[in-house]
């Protein structure tokens, strides 16, 4: 089983990043949507968790030279590659910041948007993060993220359950309906947004498809590997080889019957301000 495992991604190596760099297929589905809603005429902006540059240079650039863009990200070798790309690009207006969501290094009101592109399902301490953006944020000011909520990858999940309950294995049947439930939905994402101090301004939803030939192509896939088959592999537990192999098998069988697999993607964007704004 061992073609499933994750392959051996090193987050400091330079050419590692640079083979990772934003992954496009994957960010800019979201960021797209992003950059379809967000206001364009805020003057001081901050991206969370901006990674390889995306999408702090391009919001640069769409926002143009009247307004300041920071990128913010804990992440070393990524932001090198950000500041590759801001010097070959000439995007003087941007600056990248190595730095924690929960601990934002900036004054109190210090910007106007604060922008997340899939960053809240991956943060450790999600409220407090979000308790961090209402402090940095002006009283007038908007947070807009987006996310790829529950209901993601929904063909993948059912078969996965399928075969789980087969195993009789309600522990890892349970793994996998908190794997499923974290990325959460319109209405607990309203609620926790509520919780820690916003009110929801707009929610705009796409769905995108990944279309492959076959379950092979699914766990060969460099991102899923990445970013996926270790997480699926934790929910199997112990016997996470033969689940796997069996999903695999599930998968192949139907792309036979249908001509292709289709994973669905529900992507929303939310944009919320802090609820004393409204008052």
């Amino acid at each position: 089983m061992g073609e499933l495992a994750a392959p051996a991604f090193d987050p400091a190596n330079a050419e590692h990043i640079a083979a990772y760099d934003e992954l496009p297929l994957w960010s800019a589905q979201a960021g797209l949507l992003l950059l379809d809603h967000i206001p364009l005429r805020a003057t001081r902006v901050l991206d969370l968790g901006c990674g390889a540059g995306f999408p702090a240079l391009e919001l640069a650039e769409r926002m143009g030279r009247g307004a300041q863009i920071v990128g913010l990200d804990p992440w070393e070798a990524a932001l090198r590659r950000a500041h590759m790309k801001q010097h070959v690009w000439l995007v003087p207006h941007a600056l990248l910041v190595r730095g924690d969501g929960v601990q934002i290094p900036f004054r109190d009101g210090a910007f106007q948007l604060v922008v997340s592109n899939l960053g809240i399902n991956n943060f450790s301490d999600p409220d407090g993060v979000l308790h961090e953006v209402g402090r940095v944020l002006t009283r007038d000011g908007s947070l807009a993220f987006t996310t790829n909520r529950e209901g993601h990858f929904a063909e993948f999940y059912e078969i996965m359950a399928d075969v789980l309950e087969a195993s009789a294995d309600p522990a890892a049947l349970e793994r996998l309906r908190a794997h499923v439930a974290h990325r959460g939905t319109i209405a607990s994402l309203t609620e926790r947004l509520n919780r820690c101090g916003f009110h929801v301004d707009s929610v705009h939803e796409r769905t995108v498809i990944m279309r492959f030939a076959d379950g092979g192509a699914v766990f060969d896939h460099h991102f899923l590997r990445l970013g996926f088959v270790p997480a699926w592999r934790d929910v199997a537990g112990e016997n996470a080889d033969a689940v796997l192999n069996e999903v695999r098998r599930r998968l192949d069988a139907r792309a036979g019957a249908m001509g292709e697999l289709r994973l669905t993607v529900p992507l929303v964007v939310m944009i919320a301000r802090p609820a004393l704004a409204g008052r």
